[in-house]
């Protein structure tokens, strides 16, 4: 019997939300069941109240880690009666059924985010994510303030729908330069599994009315850390954010590993000073020109300075570029942002 017919017979089985139900059921009934045991034991193992999407998505990707010839991962690629579709419509059917795992609205606290979860049995190859970190600062062009009030009503519109429209499979916050940064008014910051779709989601922005009239001034991109205990990472949405991009030197490089071990004990154990800041670290090298995206979320902008402050006086200040300086925004919904640009 398929195992959507036999949730509601068994009464320890916990809900599952529709889009759950929808993926699941296009599963390939020979390893249905199966599935449907993993999701539900992975939920409970994991505090969950429900089997959620994400859930089916992780699964998914779990087993193709095993490797393109093994059965079950050619199952998920297949549709229900097993027979295999061309590979351009097999890419977008797998696009379309299994969207990336950002689309959950999981909370994280700040260990979270720092360090894996040692306790776990469940080890990073076994269905860790890896997630991109994408900030991007955007300029207004000062034309936008003379453009019809119809427009600009039509182009914040665009705009924001825009954004909606990834909500499945980035997640995204908005952040006001204004008034705060030479270098642009509005910061961008998404998170995803998926680089392409960052980018995707990037050219749609500029390619609405409102981007006609926008500029990109800066662009910054991390890796955060595999975790197999968070599904996904989520800002935390605080008052304030700041973003420090960390070049460091050549003699960083020419350091013992214990030497540099020992410095980046030292900056944790600054950070941990500070509760009321969240500091997240993601990895830049190969993406960027920086070595390391440091951003530092906060209800007071004031704990952020000193912070700051403290982590100029490590060791490990001498083996950066101190020239790179860090961008600070208010949270605003992206409403609000985009009336900040005014033409109202």
């Amino acid at each position: 019997m398929a195992a959507d017919e036999t949730k509601d017979q068994e009464g320890d089985r916990i809900p599952w939300t529709d889009d759950a139900q929808a993926l699941l059921k296009k599963v390939p009934f020979f390893i249905r069941k199966n599935v449907e045991r993993e999701a539900e034991d992975y939920a409970r193992s994991h505090g969950m109240s429900r089997v959620e999407a994400s859930v089916i998505v992780r699964i998914k990707a779990s087993k193709s880690g095993e490797g393109s010839e093994s059965s079950a991962g050619e199952g998920f690629e297949r549709s229900e009666n097993g027979s295999a579709s061309s590979s351009a419509s097999s890419q977008g059917a797998s696009e379309q059924s299994f969207p990336s795992a950002a689309a959950s609205s999981s909370v994280v606290t700040p260990d979270s985010v720092r360090a894996v979860d040692a306790s776990s049995s469940r080890t990073p190859s076994s269905g860790g994510l890896r997630e991109f970190a994408s900030f991007v600062v955007l300029r207004i062009d000062p034309e936008w303030r003379k453009v019809h009030p119809a427009e600009v009503g039509h182009g914040k519109k665009e705009f924001s729908d825009v954004v909606k429209n990834f909500d499945s499979t980035l997640s995204s916050s908005s952040y006001s330069l204004v008034g705060l940064s030479g270098i642009g008014d509005v910061l961008l910051w998404r998170v995803g599994t998926n680089i392409s779709l960052l980018q995707e989601m990037t050219g749609k922005l500029l390619s609405t009315y409102l981007g006609r009239y926008l500029t990109v001034e800066k662009s910054f991109l991390g890796l955060l850390g595999e975790s197999p205990t968070r599904t996904p990472f989520s800002q935390k949405k605080s008052r304030f954010i700041h973003l420090r991009p960390l070049i460091r030197t050549k003699d960083w490089h020419h350091q013992v590993d214990f030497v540099r071990s020992g410095i980046e004990r030292e900056r944790q154990m600054v950070i941990d000073r500070f509760p009321g800041v969240r500091v997240t670290v993601a990895s830049s090298y190969g993406l960027d020109e920086s070595d390391l995206l440091m951003i530092m979320e906060s209800d007071s902008a004031e704990q952020i300075v000193d912070l700051n402050q403290a982590l100029q006086e490590t060791q490990e200040n001498r083996f950066l570029n101190t020239s790179c300086r860090g961008i600070t925004g208010i949270s605003r919904p992206l409403g609000e942002v985009l009336d900040m640009l005014g033409g109202v």
